[in-house]
């Protein structure tokens, strides 16, 4: 599926890849298109084991983000796909074809996409970007970058197509850090935050002590 493309995916082709007769197949699968969306749904599980699911494993916010671009540029082909990311080459070889497995995809694509955006989200909320962040400006942006890759490593076979989808998400992350006046304000809130935790546990042992003390004086 990945070199040859969903609509290379038939039932003869997947009998002879796992040793099944193709009427015994067909058993299970009662057309083209039931395999092909049982495959993308193998898909997505196969790729939130190697993309999502470690990523939630940083801190939240922009390290969280971050370690999930870092995930997803190129996941494919780590994880032995050498055709590429299955849903990426789905956009363009469904993007007029109408039906279920169009539907799949754009599905995954939309689940995928609140994913990132719930990420942003939360990365906005910690003060880690800016608040008046257009986050799905952001979302459409960093989409962008990925489907960029892919092209550049799949038809154009760049070598550097990772390092260039870095440098682009770097500096899209850049654009979305607070400004100086931001960070510091935000540095200060955290700070008097900070002492007024530290105060109030003062004055809590200290008023431990205090009764403590006239515990001590009345007995």
């Amino acid at each position: 599926m990945s070199q040859a493309g969903l609509n290379g995916v038939t039932l003869g082709v997947l009998a002879d890849e796992v040793g099944m007769s193709k009427s015994g197949l067909f058993a299970h699968f009662r057309s083209k298109e039931d395999v092909q969306i049982e495959l993308l749904t193998h898909m997505a599980a196969f790729a939130t084991e190697r993309v999502i699911q470690p990523s939630m494993n940083e801190s939240e916010g922009l390290p969280c983000l971050q370690a999930l671009v870092r995930n997803w540029f190129g996941w494919a082909q780590r994880a032995g796909l050498p055709g590429g990311c299955p849903v990426a080459a789905g956009l363009f070889e469904f993007d007029d074809v109408e039906g279920r497995v169009r539907n799949k995809i754009l599905e995954m694509e939309g689940a995928f996409r609140r994913i990132l955006t719930e990420l942003v989200e939360r990365t906005v909320a910690l003060g880690h970007f800016r608040h008046d962040l257009d986050v799905e400006q952001f979302v459409w942006e960093l989409c962008g970058i990925y489907l960029g890759h892919h092209a550049a490593q799949r038809f154009l076979r760049s070598g550097d197509a990772d390092s260039r989808a870095q440098t682009a998400f770097q500096a899209l992350v850049e654009r979305g850090l607070p400004t100086d006046g931001a960070r510091r304000k935000t540095t200060v809130r955290d700070e008097h935050k900070e002492s007024r935790a530290k105060d109030n546990t003062a004055g809590e042992i200290r008023r431990n002590r205090t009764v403590t003390a006239r515990r001590g004086k009345a007995s």
